[in-house]
């Protein structure tokens, strides 16, 4: 009987897995074809479904069943016209309609189409405004899109800040991973991108978000693709997106497996996913280390990466869900050569040459579960659950030259990270008030293993070897209340909570037979009230929080206050300035109170001096943005002033031991910061974009050298310019642009100043030809300066594909830095107090990759 029963499920399976795909093309008499044409298939004169064709004048319909059908094609611009086909004999049809508008070849029309408009709080972006037909991926059309921006962690920004979450048909994917979304869907699966400013979230937060509307052809049914790619010096590349998005939900399936470097994630990531849920969006991550295979700067000697995410998210009016898991093993290989000076003032002896090997294998993953239930009443209940395991393998071995003697290392260290979290919310709508009630729960346990061996002793200890754990657990508990009131006079918050965190640490040496355990409890109490209020053109939002903390037996009350005030003139161009001020404060980690030294793999040791549970570290934080925005041009300009100010200041009282150094935590003066971020997108004429990008930084920091007052600055400047064409009907796009990067060190103790300043010039080319030939092709001339050495690379890299139109046969040929397959360097000058290090280091040598891509 149950083989029966499996013959009928495998019957029901390969019917449904085997329905027949009619693929449908429009043109006109002269073969041009008609996209935006309205195509119904009928059935006895009852329609079955209907879809609009694409830019290539193509629409699918997929079939339970064969038979004779009957298509309706309408259009304001072409004659009604009804065929009947016959799926029996074939599945592909071609259809020509007839022009019901006289044409006038005398008038033609220079308008140029708008790219994108305002409504509320949505921005709709035209997407035919700006495809070109040589955009790959989703990735490539947000870059053409005015105020948004793709960071060098794979973020999608607006106003200068990573937006919360990309969205496939209103359904979260991957949270807030959004390379998932931005480099793995295909540019033509979307019909439109929507920006939403006030996004609510799956757990009502509010955030931004950028929807992807799919075209229709891809809702409702399994699509993607899966490719291999082989070349020089055993490169490769095997890569699968598999996608089933519609109305059941969007369920998507992504693995990689690679030996080019190519990370899955980021560092950006890798800290959100570690971020424990919240009501205000605030900032609650844990305090683990982020792993060293996180490299994604392309500076290792070979780098494998095994990556696998699978996902489903499902939107209802009553309930709602989305799940993924994400898992990255990683391998990688790195060799560096440094020349360390020393400051005026210090022994020569401390001068050294270093030759430095790393291996590092390591994993990471992340589950995430989030539920709501929504019931009659205007309430819902809300849970997620997170799960993160992290190991990390390091292993290096350090050769040390300096003129008096040779030291050699050999470290290995070993850091284990794993995080349960779960968060419970009941939440209340009561007229213009919501009540929430919220429940957290966060274990954190953290294992780390150093070893080091030694020709000479290590770290004053008398032993050339030094065998170190130390391990931490960590739990918080935290209960809030939320009421929330929303009228026409004020909007008023008000939020009462409790947390109680308890972390114990073992720190132990086995040499030595040291030890030292710690136990830190904090009872947390804060009421907090926050007022809205808008006055014309005018936003104000103020809020003020009372602190009550236990830390151990300390007794701490402060007050932590935030300023908020938004000027909105009307203008043909939408135009916000704001002003905003936080004034936060912080308290020293578990790590800052070890009384024993705390030793690294980098040979340095850390150590607390005068640092206790109860001491507070303020800063202040002054923030004035102006951003203004034609949409319906393209054009885009956003200016960014920041200051922040630390007082006091967490810092370190250095000493240079020569071979390793020590620094012991305590209390500076303060620590400034000023940033100016500037973002413009002008659109000249209807066929170039210019896109410009200004950041300046300043930092400075009071800190102490073998007991002396030192203020140390660093100064980045990074100017970015890139022209883009835009043609229309074109074959050929061009690119053209230039990076100019400086960074300065100064400090006052040895009176120094070191510099590197950074050119990167840059030339383009994207193509599609016939529609068939698609190719990007970037070349760079990079000169790397410093003070010591200047470097000149001249970098090529890019892809070639082709693929005959209506075949799901794609082959490719892929190329970087075809000018160095055999080895490639990067020259790095890193100063820190004691010195300054002129780094060498093997970066990923070149590689060409031919391979295969299926589409389906």
């Amino acid at each position: 009987m149950n083989f029966k029963y499996s013959v009928i499920v495998f019957l029901l399976f390969f019917s449904y897995s085997f329905s027949q795909n009619i693929n449908i093309e429009v043109k006109e008499a002269s073969g041009i074809p008609i996209s935006e044409v309205n195509v119904q298939i009928l059935k006895n004169g009852k329609t079955l479904n209907f879809q609009k064709t694409n830019d290539k004048g193509v629409c699918t319909f997929v079939l339970s069943e064969k038979g004779i059908f009957s298509l309706k094609f309408t259009s304001l611009l072409y004659k009604t016209k009804v065929v009947e086909v016959n799926t029996n004999e074939k599945n592909d049809f071609g259809v020509v309609l007839e022009s019901q508008v006289k044409t006038i070849p005398t008038v033609e029309i220079k308008a140029r189409p708008k790219i994108a408009s305002a409504k509320e709080d949505t921005i709709a972006f035209n997407l035919k405004a700006v495809r070109d037909g040589t955009e790959r991926t989703i990735e490539d059309l947000i870059k053409k899109l005015p105020g948004l921006n793709i960071n060098e962690n794979g973020k999608v920004t607006y106003k200068g800040k990573s937006i919360g979450q990309v969205l496939i048909e209103g359904n979260e994917f991957f949270g807030k991973n959004h390379k998932m979304a931005t480099q793995n869907i295909s540019a033509d699966m979307v019909e439109s991108i929507d920006l939403w400013q006030n996004y609510t979230t799956i757990n009502g937060n509010r955030s931004t978000a950028l929807n992807l509307k799919l075209k229709e052809e891809y809702k409702g049914k399994v699509t993607g693709n899966i490719e291999a790619n082989y070349g020089t010096k055993n490169s490769y590349l095997g890569h699968t997106n598999l996608f089933r998005l519609g109305k059941l939900g969007n369920l998507a399936l992504i693995a990689d497996a690679n030996n080019i470097a190519k990370d899955p994630i980021s560092f950006m990531d890798f800290y959100e996913m570690n971020t424990q849920e919240d009501i205000d969006n605030a900032d609650n991550n844990s305090n683990i280390d982020i792993p060293t295979f996180l490299n994604n700067d392309g500076k290792v000697k070979s780098k494998d990466n095994q990556f696998g995410a699978l996902q489903y998210s499902k939107s209802k009016n009553n309930f709602s869900i989305t799940a993924f898991s994400i898992l990255n093993n990683a391998q990688l290989d790195k060799f560096s050569t440094s020349t360390r000076t020393v400051f005026e003032g210090q022994s020569k002896d401390f001068n050294f040459y270093e030759q430095r090997t790393e291996n590092n294998k390591g994993f990471l993953g992340t589950t995430q579960i989030k539920v709501k239930k929504s019931f009659a009443d205007e309430s819902f209940l809300y849970y997620n659950f997170g799960y993160n395991p992290t190991q990390d393998n390091f292993n290096q071995n350090i050769d040390r030259y300096a003129p008096v003697n040779a030291n050699f290392y050999t470290i290995s260290n070993t850091v284990k990270n794993n995080g349960i979290s779960n968060f419970f919310s009941w939440n209340k709508q009561l007229n213009n008030s919501k009540i929430i009630f919220a429940f957290s729960q966060l274990n954190e346990d953290y294992s780390g293993g150093l070893n080091i061996l030694s020709n000479n002793n290590l770290f004053l200890t008398g032993n050339n070897s030094l065998f170190q754990q130390y391990d931490v657990n960590s739990n918080r508990y935290g209960l809030d209340f939320y009421l929330k009131n929303k009228n026409n006079f004020v909007n008023v918050n008000f939020h009462s909570g409790f947390s109680y965190k308890n972390e114990k640490s073992e720190l132990t040496e086995s040499v030595s037979q040291t030890s030292e355990n710690r136990i830190l409890k904090t009872y947390h109490y804060i009421n907090d009230l926050n007022i809205y209020r808008q006055v014309g053109k005018f936003d104000l939002s103020a809020s003020l929080s009372s602190h009550f903390l236990n830390v151990n037996e300390y007794e701490k009350h402060y007050f932590e206050k935030r300023l908020r005030l938004q000027y909105s003139p009307t203008s043909k161009a939408n135009t916000e300035i704001s002003f905003e001020y936080n004034s936060k404060y912080k308290l020293p980690t578990l790590k800052l109170l070890q009384y024993n030294p705390l030793y690294t793999r980098d040979l340095y040791f850390n150590q607390n001096v005068n640092l206790t549970p109860d001491l507070l570290s303020n800063t202040d934080s002054y923030k004035l943005t102006f951003h203004r925005a034609y949409l319906e041009k393209g054009s885009s300009m956003f200016l960014m002033l920041m200051y922040d100010k630390t007082q006091p200041s967490y810092t370190t009282n250095t000493t240079n031991y020569g071979t390793f150094s020590g620094m012991e935590n305590t209390i500076g003066k303060y620590n400034d910061r000023f940033v100016l971020l500037f973002a413009g997108d002008r659109r000249i004429s209807k066929n170039y974009i210019l896109k410009t990008k200004f950041t300046s930084a300043l930092s400075r920091n009071v800190n102490f050298i073998s007991d002396n007052e030192n203020i140390s600055s660093v100064k980045n400047f990074e100017l970015s310019q890139k022209l883009s064409t835009n043609f229309k009907n074109k074959p050929l796009q061009f690119d053209l642009g230039y990076t100019l990067t400086k960074s300065i060190f100064e400090q006052s103790f040895y009176d120094t100043t070191s510099k590197q300043d950074n050119i990167k010039l840059s030339f383009g080319v994207r193509a599609n030809i016939k529609k068939e030939w698609l190719g990007n092709i970037l070349g760079e001339y990079l000169v790397q300066k410093t003070g010591e050495t200047t470097l000149r690379n001249f970098l090529i890299g890019g892809q070639v594909s082709y693929r005959k139109e209506k075949s799901n046969f794609e082959y490719n040929l892929q190329f970087n830095n075809i000018l160095n397959l055999n080895s490639f360097q990067y020259i790095n000058s890193y100063t820190s107090q004691l010195g300054i290090d002129e780094i060498s280091t093997t970066a990923l040598r070149g590689y060409i990759m031919a391979g295969l891509k299926f589409n389906f």
